[in-house]
């Protein structure tokens, strides 16, 4: 059995650090999971046609991101201080404001193909799967891009992705910085949570 010390990092409002040792087991039904989406997103990425694309993108979302589960981690302890019914305002809003992230994050790599490389098990429950782009060259941009997708493994074994990170920045660990920052300076609890109910209705409308 081996080990692999493994940093991630994200760069949000102030600075995250977190380093995770874990065990570095492959885990084939994670890596082939993500190797389906990534087969229709590089489908995706051929498209041309921007807002024909970012539908794509938003069917793809839907379909393979747990966005419930990654929308109460976005607020971390606040996720427990929401009420019912700021929940049920905010996790809509969320999923427009994290399809859009998605929309745009995706668009860096309109005509490239990503393929799965490895994978690592944080727990049985918890994988991370890397991926890069296919074809990539020596000095081109994309050459030693890791793209890396976080899965979750649910108790009957439905997988889902809950966030995905290249270059050391975690989407949903930087929108958990962000949102967090949000409901603190606006009073925490909530009051706060309402106040980033108010910022992301002004980000997406609604």
């Amino acid at each position: 059995m081996t080990y692999l010390s493994a940093a991630i990092r994200a760069a949000a409002v102030g600075a995250i650090a977190a380093a995770i040792i874990a065990p570095a087991h492959a885990d084939e039904a994670a890596e082939r999971f993500v190797a389906g989406v990534l087969e229709e997103a590089n489908a995706i990425f051929e498209n041309s046609d921007a807002a024909s694309r970012d539908a794509a993108v938003e069917v793809l979302v839907d379909k393979y991101v747990d966005m419930e589960r990654v929308a109460k981690f976005a607020l971390g302890q606040y996720a427990r201080q929401a009420t019912p019914e700021q929940m049920a305002v905010y996790v809509p809003l969320f999923r427009r404001y994290a399809t859009n992230v998605y929309q745009s994050t995706l668009e860096n790599y309109s005509g490239q193909k990503l393929e799965v490389t490895d994978s690592i098990d944080r727990t049985a429950r918890d994988i991370i799967v890397n991926s890069k782009v296919v074809g990539a060259r020596p000095g081109d941009q994309y050459a030693n891009l890791v793209v890396s997708w976080r899965v979750y493994r649910k108790p009957d074994g439905a997988q889902a992705i809950v966030d995905a990170g290249a270059e050391g920045v975690w989407l949903a660990i930087e929108q958990q910085s962000q949102f967090k920052s949000v409901i603190a300076n606006n009073g925490g609890g909530a009051k706060g949570v309402d106040a980033l109910i108010a910022d992301l209705k002004s980000k997406v409308g609604g």
